[in-house]
């Protein structure tokens, strides 16, 4: 249900989710197949209420819960070999995520599509799904995705949307939140607690109606696992657009991990430890600079109208 009267603006829905899950599992050297159930019958509601203090000015609160699924890769408890020092299997008894959001935030517009939010938030994640390692032999780890505990975030979201001129378009937004990670993964505790926080800019330049140019940067700084950290990783994109014959034909440049062995760009390093037990750090070194061209030419300029089912399992499996 939702309604508007004078300033106050409020929405409030809940969706009902029977969830039946079998997982049928027969290894090589097993007769009969293993049978797992996992499911649960809950609400998930949402709420949000808005409040506008002007034209240009409004207040908002929110509330809403969700599940996020698992995908069956991290479930599938068979190895797999990663690299030489790393075998890498799910767990079969994996829980799905319940995440419950609380948000409070305040946007205000200016002239010219110029515009500023800030959002305070708490997150709460139940059943969190994290890698963690154990010993399986001498010089290699077995690395499995298991449900740890609890994850809280309590963080600010600040956003602008900056237009210098009629031509020129700028996002820059910065997330800054405390996380902590509270429970136990095979007998041992697990307490961690970090600040982190992550870093987006987009800018475009439109030459002309068929010609622009737009970069990107992604940044997220270190984060801490239930047994480790993930050092900051960062990929600065460049990209040239320009269309032609009534924006039927469009060809684009892109430039992705700009690095030019002047940066540390598609880089990182993730750690982990268990005291008495294990200590590993891999640096993982992506592909950079990369050029692509892309032509791509459209023989029908009407929009395509048709509304395809979006499959959950497909789009996360792959």
């Amino acid at each position: 249900m939702s309604n508007k009267k004078e300033k106050w603006e409020y929405a409030a829905g809940v969706r009902l989710e029977k969830m039946d899950r079998e997982l049928t599992l027969q290894g090589e050297n097993d007769l009969v197949p293993e049978v797992i159930n996992y499911d649960y019958l809950q609400l998930f509601p949402s709420a949000s209420v808005e409040y506008s203090l002007n034209n240009k000015s409004k207040l908002k609160a929110a509330y809403s819960r969700r599940v996020q699924r698992t995908t069956t890769f991290k479930m599938n408890p068979f190895r797999e070999r990663e690299h030489s020092e790393t075998l890498e299997q799910g767990d079969k008894n994996l829980k799905p995520e319940f995440v419950d959001l609380v948000e409070i935030g305040i946007s205000k517009r200016y002239k010219k599509g110029n515009s500023v939010y800030a959002t305070a938030y708490l997150r709460n994640v139940k059943n969190l799904v994290n890698r963690v390692n154990q010993v399986f032999n001498d010089t290699i780890l077995d690395r499995i995705y298991s449900n740890v505990g609890r994850g809280q975030s309590l963080g600010i979201e600040l956003g602008a949307n900056l237009k210098p001129t009629e031509n020129w378009s700028n996002f820059i937004g910065a997330n800054i939140f405390n996380f902590d990670i509270d429970g136990s993964y095979n007998g041992d505790k697990i307490e961690t607690n970090a600040t982190q926080y992550s870093i987006n800019i987009n800018s475009t330049y439109q030459f002309n109606t068929t010609t622009s140019v737009q970069f990107t940067l992604n940044y997220l700084s270190e984060r801490v696992t239930a047994q480790g950290e993930d050092s900051r990783f960062y990929s600065p994109n460049l990209t040239f657009r320009k269309t032609f014959y009534d924006n039927r034909l469009a060809a684009t440049l892109q430039w992705q991990n700009i690095d030019m062995g002047l940066l540390d760009t598609n880089k990182q390093r993730i750690t982990t430890s268990n005291a008495g037990s294990f200590f590993t750090t891999t640096n993982y070194v992506y592909e950079v600079d990369m050029i692509t061209l892309n032509l791509s030419y459209n023989f029908n300029s009407n929009k395509n109208k048709s509304k395809f089912i979006k499959s959950e399992f497909g789009a996360k499996e792959f």
